[in-house]
């Protein structure tokens, strides 16, 4: 365990080990040395795209040219460096996550998942690695600007993602409009900003990077929040069912990363992200 730690305080105190520096060494690895993780990369501060590599990012398998930064890739990094493994990124819309871990074509979600009831019939998660609080997400403009509880949003039209706890939670929301979902957090941004949407719901950490990214927007939070269970404000790695062993593994490597690691890990990617 002490080399555990020791490996783990080297790898999340500094750069990526990975794309550092000049020119990696290109060779062939099969399919049993990967660890092969999909995520929506697409998710900012947990996964996002870029186009360049830096320090921080590692390049998606299945994209040529696009790189993944974010916490959940850091994450990753560590989980695959402890298991002796060759990282891979999968970019995947987050309605194929979970059937692309199921048919094998993926080992690991993670992606800020969050472990409900629903998803633990098709898949097995981790431990959680991080935690987070629910906001409300709106134009700096909106008349709900100055909501405090759960009943101050009548009348509101709120959209969330579809297949997420975010889409979920809307009904909460007494006499709010609950429009039809949307695929991506960029959808619903634009929605947002082109008054088709007064708000949505999102994770703090969310709704913090797109803030400082948009200054017509801005999030509340409540003074009576949301009624919600403990897997709706925590995130965890899903593997398959049958994948014990590897969850033990897992659950063993998150163990090692510390409560004031992972917070400093989102602020670092908080701020890559702006």
């Amino acid at each position: 365990m002490k080399k555990l730690f020791l490996i783990l305080f080297v790898l999340l105190t500094s750069v990526s080990l990975v794309s550092c520096g000049g020119k990696e060494e290109e060779y062939t690895v099969t399919r049993e040395e990967q660890f092969i993780v999909g995520m929506e990369c697409n998710y900012a501060p947990f996964n996002w795209t870029e186009n360049s590599k830096t320090p921080y990012n590692y390049p998606i398998g299945n994209f040529e040219g696009k790189y993944a930064d974010g916490y959940d890739v850091q994450i990753a990094k560590a989980i695959a460096t402890i298991l002796g493994k060759v990282l891979v990124i999968q970019k995947l819309d987050w309605d194929a996550l979970i059937p692309q871990l199921e048919s094998g074509k993926i080992d690991a979600i993670i992606a800020g998942m969050s472990p409900t009831e629903e998803r633990k019939q098709s898949v097995a998660f981790t431990e959680s690695y991080y935690t987070s609080t629910h906001v409300i997400l709106m134009a700096k403009t909106s008349s709900f600007v100055n909501a405090k509880t759960l009943n101050d949003f009548a009348g509101a039209r709120v959209v969330g993602q579809h297949g997420t706890i975010y889409d979920d939670l809307i009904p909460q929301l007494v006499g709010a409009t609950h429009q039809t979902p949307l695929k991506t957090i960029p959808d619903i941004l634009t929605a947002i900003l082109s008054n088709k949407s007064d708000c949505t719901i999102l994770e703090k950490p969310v709704a913090r990077g797109i803030v400082a990214g948009q200054p017509d927007l801005t999030f509340i939070e409540l003074e009576q929040g949301f009624d919600v269970n403990e897997e709706d404000i925590v995130v965890s790695v899903a593997v398959r069912l049958n994948e014990t062993a590897l969850v033990a593994q897992i659950n063993e490597i998150l163990s090692g990363i510390s409560e004031n690691a992972r917070l400093a890990l989102m602020e670092q990617a908080v701020n890559r992200a702006n």
